[in-house]
């Protein structure tokens, strides 16, 4: 199971990673064929729209394993033991059900432009919005992993 783990996460940073790179190439082609050869190529500004969407939901996934979302924990920080726990779970509750309402709903915007195609390349654009579930599924995975941690905090028998 930890191999596989480990080979989930290294697929969503390459893929992050990819998605960054194409997504610098879209966008300098864009500017050299534009401004240097004065030719006009309008696939390049939504193709690197999609890239870039893509960038950022993979990326969020691998901030938030990382830890470095931004995080405001002035109160948070008053609490320790199961007190913090406690409210540790809540937060971790909190974010999942945000989660899961947003995948949700994305899901639900894939179903409706399915038949809908961009408007530089015959692409459905189900396809821009299948990033977001994606890369929150993986956040989902990581909340659930925050409320596990956060119960077995509470529900530790204490030692005294």
């Amino acid at each position: 199971m930890r191999n596989l783990t480990h080979l989930v996460w290294k697929v969503i940073d390459v893929m992050a990673l990819a998605a960054f790179v194409v997504m610098l190439i879209l966008v300098t082609s864009q500017v050299v064929f534009r401004y240097l050869l004065q030719v006009s190529v309008p696939w390049t500004e939504e193709a690197a729209r999609w890239f870039y969407a893509w960038q950022v939901f993979l990326g969020s996934a691998l901030a938030m394993r990382a830890r470095i979302h931004l995080q405001i924990t002035v109160f948070l920080d008053r609490f320790s033991g199961r007190p913090r726990a406690f409210l540790d779970l809540l937060s971790a509750l909190t974010g999942l059900g945000f989660l899961v309402g947003i995948i949700w709903g994305s899901l639900v915007m894939i179903r409706a432009v399915y038949p809908v195609q961009a408007g530089s390349f015959p692409v459905s654009t189900s396809y821009l919005y299948l990033s977001i579930p994606v890369g929150l599924i993986a956040m989902v995975a990581l909340a659930a992993h925050d409320v596990a941690g956060s119960l077995r905090e509470i529900f530790r028998p204490r030692r005294g």
